[in-house]
């Protein structure tokens, strides 16, 4: 009986330990649900502006894990920082990568937000995506 409890604290330790809990300052995306949507237009801003500024991104996957990105702009480019590390169905990795600008795209649906002008052939430049509702 006391290996299975053991056993179970040990579990419920490890499991909890993998959990995110996103900051009050973190723009949080859970399926097109956006807190902090105020903070990221402030962000854009900035950028447009030539404005130092940092933000993160947490989007969570269909399966309910966070994909957090780090996004520094310094005057001149945008580091992004993307940790998979908690998607237990993707790659599980971190990958950095130096960006321009942000343009946005809108369409009747939606509005995108992608990073532009981006090293290493970056192909995922979405940052954010507003629905219209």
């Amino acid at each position: 009986m006391k290996k299975i409890i053991c056993f179970m604290v040990t579990m419920f330790l490890v499991s909890s330990c993998e959990e995110y809990e996103p900051s009050k300052d973190d723009i949080v995306n859970k399926h097109g649900n956006i807190i902090n949507l105020d903070r990221f237009m402030q962000f854009v801003e900035n950028v447009h502006q030539g404005k130092d500024d940092k933000i993160r991104i947490v989007a969570y996957t269909h399966e309910g894990d966070p994909i957090i990105q780090d996004l520094k702009y310094d005057g001149e480019s945008i580091t992004v920082k993307t940790d998979a590390t908690r998607d237990k169905f993707g790659n599980e990795s971190i990958n950095t990568s130096t960006c321009k600008s942000i343009k946005i795209e809108k369409s009747q649906d939606r509005t995108d937000y992608l990073l532009d002008g981006c090293d290493k052939g970056s192909t995922k430049n979405i940052v954010l995506v507003i629905w219209n509702r």
